[in-house]
């Protein structure tokens, strides 16, 4: 090995001490500047920067951002276990030990909130996210496992139970606005905990909608009524870039799509586009507006005429997951708007939200729904279901992205009688 190459992998490789720590400034500086800018938003300059290293220094120990990125990845995880493994999250009976799982999932998700929309975010998403949710959830699904065997808990499927929590604790700890109803850390837990363990289901009597054992869908609503007006020459235009948008940002993501493919996506000429929209920026904002009012009446187009509103809960849910087969690589860029845009990925999760709360307090008034708050259950249900729709559907096999009927069961069980047995 000449004495260039044994530099290289002295530097590479770094046992020093002071090597040692530049690498773990540099990772905890970059910790920062993507919880700050993102993904995409971050460069190597700026965490250079920050971590007052010079680009030569960073380089000679991660390959590009994208290892850095990896690493921190590994970091998190790390953490995670650690914390898991210190918790003794066994002690206690059933209803404390689910408290203590609760605890570290909502713990962990509060800490590492702003990395978890990173990760969404980074083109990197099959390999890394997949595998990071993979390996926080395994120590959940493998609680739940032990419970169901002991007898503790029904016999549910504990990978959808682990990815329920992580989804739950994920809409529980966003930052929904400073107007906005919060949930202190114990508060939070204490009803999760509750939810999880008892599900939502009223003391009102309830005879159960005809499609409970088939899961089938009832026809829709009609889509338009009869004052409808045919669209403009405009408006489908702005229809046909918007579709063409979900298919070019789908599978590229916001910051690698451009204007020219997804104008050739829709057939129209890129002069026309700027008749509709003043930037990529402009037509995201649209398209995100877009798709959220389109599930949102498809949802309800579903549910028009629905008396219960468990009837509603569970056949709303199964709408959604019906559209998100069609749309899969929606949530794919979902995190990225967040990222991009906050105040527009807020408004696309609090638009979902508001019809979701007036239906839940309808249902608390007719003792349809327990008594809980609804915003708290709004936001319980919502990330429940957003989270076993990307493990099913958004990250699983293009050919195979479906809720199967007996895992759908389980939710709806899970959602309206909970773990209890």
């Amino acid at each position: 090995m000449t004495s260039k190459n044994a530099h290289k992998s002295a530097t590479v490789r770094p046992h020093l001490s002071k090597g040692m720590l530049t690498r773990a400034s540099i990772l905890k500086t970059a910790r920062t500047v993507f919880k700050e800018a993102g993904f995409y938003g971050a460069s190597v300059s700026e965490i250079t920067r920050q971590s007052n290293v010079s680009m030569g220094t960073f380089y000679q120990y991660f390959k590009n951002k994208e290892q850095l990125f990896i690493e921190l990845t590994d970091l998190v995880i790390s953490d995670f276990i650690d914390k898991f493994e210190s918790s003794n999250p066994q002690k206690g009976d059933f209803k404390e030990r689910l408290q203590n799982i609760v605890f570290l999932c909502l713990q962990h998700t509060r800490e590492n909130f702003a990395f978890h929309r990173s990760l969404g975010e980074s083109q990197l998403i099959d390999r890394v996210t997949i595998g990071y949710y993979e390996s926080i959830v395994r120590y959940f699904r493998d609680f739940f496992r032990e419970e169901i065997r002991s007898g503790t808990v029904k016999p549910l499927d504990p990978n959808m139970i682990a990815y329920a929590l992580i989804g739950i604790c994920d809409f529980i700890a966003m930052d929904w606005g400073t107007e906005e109803i919060g949930f202190e850390p114990d508060q939070a837990v204490e009803l999760i905990a509750d939810t999880l363990y008892q599900g939502i289901n009223g003391t009102a009597p309830w005879q159960k909608h005809p499609g409970w054992r088939s899961l089938s869908l009832p026809d829709p609503d009609p889509l338009t009524t009869g004052n409808s007006h045919p669209l403009t020459r405009g408006q489908k235009t702005r229809h046909a870039l918007f579709q063409a948008a979900e298919k070019v940002i789908g599978t590229h993501g916001v910051n690698h799509a451009n204007i020219s493919e997804i104008t050739r996506e829709a057939g129209v000429a890129q002069g026309t586009f700027y008749v509709h929209f003043k930037s990529k920026g402009d037509l995201v904002e649209g398209f995100v507006r877009y798709i959220n009012r389109n599930l949102r009446r498809e949802v309800q187009r579903t549910v028009t005429g629905l008396a219960d509103r468990r009837d509603v809960e569970w056949m709303g849910m199964l709408a959604f997951y019906n559209f998100l087969c069609r749309h899969r690589s929606i949530y794919r860029v979902v995190p990225e708007f967040e990222i991009i845009g906050h105040e527009l990925g807020l408004w696309y999760y609090k638009k979902l939200a508001q019809g979701y709360i007036q239906g839940i307090e309808k249902g608390i008034a007719h003792h349809q729904i327990r008594p809980f708050s609804p915003v708290f259950l709004a936001r319980y249900l919502m990330g429940l279901t957003h989270f076993i729709g990307l493990k099913w559907i958004v990250w699983g096999n293009a050919s195979q992205s479906e809720i199967p009927p007996a895992l759908f069961k389980d939710i709806r069980e899970l959602i309206l009688f909970g773990l209890a047995r």
